[in-house]
């Protein structure tokens, strides 16, 4: 309400006294002085109040410093305004020159229009910057790092309302936790000392399974009947050392029914990381093969062989000739390109006996151990068959069975081997 109230008030208790001496002067008979008093009371009255009411200026109730938000939108509400008894807040026009991209106090005016012309109070306004810079980080704040890696840093970002991109701000530290846990920590701030921090926590864990090598071959034959000897496996882990005696060997091979039979290794370190491997049993009845070599009366026979690529100068040459005697033979031959392919199909097309001799004949690679000798053997097995629908079992050794050729990269490994392949 106006604080003019307290003036008009006064009039009105003035006013109220000087009725009452009226009444006092028409009570005791004085009428002569009755009129002339209440003309000069009523007069006075008249003309104290006219000019409290042109004098009166607007009560506003103006609020304590304001603040706004630096690059936002502002409103600025209206003081609640009285003026001649009245509530003229809506009235109240406000000007001011506030540039919310330059933080800083400003003043700002409340214009009211009134009788005597216009009337200005004034206020100040600050523009300011409280709100704290947004940081980002990419990737999970729960971080598994593989003690086999290193820390790479998948990325953060920062931006401020007022400043813009604050990124090249953003101050990185690290906070030792124990010997496999740590913290990142990204702090960042605005020109106006606003801080925002977040945390990347980082623990070091073990994620490398095993390493199981298998005793012997990975593709094993034996003969309908013959007694099955399990081999066995070997386990290490980094962590752990030497995992053997935790491997656990899955699978059967009954001997008594012809077959391929699939023996699996299986170890788990104490960081609950897990491997398998697995090894090939191939049960097959034993081939009887009877030497006519004419000491019975019979006649002899001639197994005739190639060691033959196939090769697309001589394999045709030799596959016309004996077509045209009739005879047949047995190509024992290594890794072939398209054209290879449709040699090996003619050959066996033409009846002659498809066998292998290796995928490859680098002796350095193939006498490495028993298993890559045997992976050699099974590579182009498998690629024989996937060509002419034909499982060859018949092999050569590269450099023949007694060479000693392999011992210079792994010593008795032909023994073996000799084994491994009957």
């Amino acid at each position: 309400m106006s604080r003019y109230i307290v003036l008009y008030v006064l009039e009105l208790i003035v006013i109220f006294f000087a009725i009452i001496v009226g009444v006092i002067l028409y009570i005791t008979k004085h009428p002569k002085w009755l009129l002339k008093y209440i003309a000069m009371s009523l007069l006075c009255f008249v003309i104290v109040f006219s000019a409290t009411f042109i004098m009166e200026k607007p009560s506003i109730e103006v609020k304590k410093v304001q603040n706004i938000e630096a690059k936002t939108e502002f409103n600025i509400e209206k003081p609640k305004t009285y003026y001649h008894f009245k509530n003229i807040t809506n009235s109240v026009k406000i000007n001011n020159n506030i540039d919310v991209n330059k933080i800083g106090e400003y003043e700002i005016e409340y214009e009211i229009n009134t009788i005597t012309g216009k009337f200005v109070e004034k206020n100040t306004v600050r523009v300011v910057d409280t709100t704290k810079p947004e940081l980002k980080i990419e990737g999970e704040a729960n971080f598994n790092l593989s003690y086999k890696k290193e820390y790479e840093e998948p990325g953060y970002s920062a931006t401020d309302a007022f400043d813009g991109d604050l990124t090249d701000k953003v101050q990185i530290s690290k906070e030792e936790i124990s010997e496999n846990e740590y913290n990142i920590k990204y702090e960042v701030q605005d020109s106006s000392g606003n801080k925002t921090e977040k945390i990347r926590n980082v623990k070091i864990i073990d994620d490398i399974p095993p390493v199981i090598t298998l005793n012997g071959s990975s593709n094993i034959y034996i003969n309908l009947n013959e007694k099955y000897q399990e081999k066995g496996a070997k386990a290490t882990d980094e962590k752990d050392g030497d995992l053997t005696e935790k491997i656990e060997i899955q699978g059967e091979v009954d001997v008594s029914k012809e077959g391929e039979y699939i023996i699996t290794y299986k170890v788990i370190d104490s960081s609950g990381n897990e491997n398998t491997k697995t090894r090939k049993i191939i049960v097959s009845k034993k081939e009887q093969i009877t030497v006519q070599d004419g000491t019975n009366g019979e006649k002899g026979i001639i197994y005739l062989t190639f060691d033959d690529g196939p090769s697309t100068n001589t394999t045709p040459k030799i596959l016309d000739i004996l077509n045209e005697k009739g005879v047949k033979a047995t190509f024992f031959i290594i890794n072939y390109g398209t054209d290879g392919e449709k040699l090996v199909k003619r050959e066996f097309n033409e009846g002659h006996t498809v066998a292998i001799h290796g995928y490859s004949h680098k002796y350095e690679e193939i006498y490495q151990s028993v298993d890559t000798y045997m992976n050699n053997i099974i590579k182009l097995q498998d690629k024989i068959k996937k060509s002419i629908n034909y499982e060859a079992k018949l092999t050569r050794f590269p450099g023949g069975s007694s060479n000693t050729i392999s011992k210079r990269y792994c010593s008795g490994i032909m023994t073996t081997l000799c084994r491994e392949v009957v």
